[in-house]
């Protein structure tokens, strides 16, 4: 069976969020998902954030703490790079603390050298180049990112500078290839991450809102790969982005 018959919305699953989680009683309004320990750090030592949960979502790979943004209703979260991770994450944030709004941000590779290094990216569609995404949602080659231009409204009213268009979302890092990144650079991918199609539609499928953004470290879009910014960025910097996500999130709330 090709991975574009995966999907089957005629039978059942058999193992359910209700029987792997617990509910909490405290319902979060929004989640913020990042990829970096170095925001939690920072966050954590300048007192803006404080732990929801650190035992009631878990793995064999560890726990993961839930924190909350003082005096609001807005969680915060690290998750790891890849799709599977970050799904599952999102679906069981999203059935304990009953959350139905997600605010994700992280880098990417650029795809067109004419993006300057750290600039935002605001996704419209993403390529399936993932497993997790054939399974809910009907195969096609991309998603459309349903709240782009929410995201870019809101990014307006805050007067930051971004660029939109497609991104790849692929599972190999190490299997980018040039003919690849041609093809995809064709069809007007400016960007390459390995999370947003499939994140994008689990949100459809369990009635999610997802908001998201990008900011453009490592570039593809030269004779050699170019690591640019790539786990070197400063940690203000580190911080706008998460600052930018927290303000999305509340207009998110404020905007019911």
């Amino acid at each position: 069976m090709s991975i574009i018959d995966t999907f089957d919305n005629e039978t059942e699953a058999m193992i359910h969020l209700e029987d792997v989680c617990q509910k909490s009683t405290i319902q979060l309004d929004v989640c913020i998902i990042n990829f970096s320990y170095k925001i939690m750090q920072a966050l954590i030592e300048d007192d803006l954030i404080e732990l929801l949960d650190d035992s009631i979502i878990k793995s064999v790979s560890g726990n993961y703490p839930i924190y909350i943004y003082k005096n609001t209703k807005i969680g915060v979260v690290k998750t790891n790079i890849g799709a599977p991770l970050t799904v599952g994450l999102m679906e069981e944030i999203g059935y304990v603390f009953s959350c139905k709004k997600f605010v994700m941000f992280g880098s990417c590779g650029g795809l067109d050298k004419n993006i300057a290094s750290n600039k935002i990216i605001i996704p419209t569609h993403a390529y399936r180049d993932e497993g997790v995404s054939y399974h809910y949602v009907k195969a096609s080659d991309y998603m459309e990112i349903s709240n782009y231009k929410i995201v870019s409204e809101y990014l307006d009213i805050l007067n930051i500078e971004y660029v939109l268009g497609r991104t790849w979302t692929t599972d190999a890092f190490y299997r980018e290839t040039k003919g690849n990144f041609l093809k995809r650079k064709l069809e007007g991918c400016i960007a390459v991450e390995m999370e947003v199609s499939a994140c994008q539609a689990v949100a459809n499928f369990r009635g999610y809102q997802l908001y998201n953004f990008l900011y453009r470290a490592d570039n593809l879009d030269s004779s050699k790969w170019d690591k640019g910014i790539l786990s070197n960025i400063e940690i203000d910097e580190r911080l706008k982005h998460f600052f930018i996500a927290l303000e999305i999130a509340k207009r998110v709330v404020n905007n019911e």
